[in-house]
């Protein structure tokens, strides 16, 4: 005897041509920075972001010359921050990742927050997780900065324990140094 046949939907969409909104044409440029780094978190809100961004911090600390670390938490992970905080976050700090890009529409809320800040002068990177990359490179298109790279964890994060999260942050770091620091040009998504 069987029951009732289960009929399974995958959600694509389908390849459609898209309207490009220049937000950060060209990534901000790189190379020569300061000799005390000011380092710029974006929490989006999400189960354990913090915790990995604080973390990713502290692996950034022993890696270059960073000597504050500025943490804003966004009221929503579905909205990116406004242009006004952009500018301003952007006067108080040199280098800046946000984050956590684990859902589409928090994934895209962090590419833009990050390109915000790319327009505005301050090399960034997002924080997201594997199945998010697809987003990532679709959005950053969208945005005008095609192929604009990020820092690619293992989905889930928000059911892991504080030692795991290091040990993300920990094997990210090298990565979000060069994505901040590297020569404009020597990037790749």
């Amino acid at each position: 005897m069987t029951g009732p046949a289960i009929q399974v939907h995958t959600p694509c969409l389908p390849e459609v041509e898209t309207e490009r909104i220049p937000l950060a044409a060209r990534p901000a440029l790189r190379g020569d920075a300061p000799a005390d780094l000011r380092l710029g978190l974006v929490d989006n809100g999400k189960p354990r972001a913090r915790e990995l961004l604080q973390l990713l911090a502290e692996e950034l600390r022993a890696r270059l010359p960073i000597v504050s670390v500025e943490l804003i938490s966004k009221a929503s992970a579905a909205n990116p921050i406004g242009d006004e905080e952009a500018e301003a976050l952007a006067a108080r700090v040199d280098l800046a990742v946000a984050g956590l890009g684990d859902c589409g529409a928090c994934t895209a809320c962090s590419v833009h927050d990050a390109l915000l800040l790319e327009r505005n002068g301050v090399p960034a990177t997002v924080l997201i997780t594997d199945v998010f990359v697809p987003t990532v490179a679709r959005f950053s298109d969208v945005l005008g900065s095609p192929g604009y790279h990020s820092l690619v964890v293992p989905h889930p994060v928000a059911v892991k324990p504080a030692e795991h999260l290091r040990r993300l942050a920990a094997g990210v770091a090298d990565a979000a140094v060069d994505q901040l620091t590297a020569p404009a040009g020597a990037l790749v998504g």
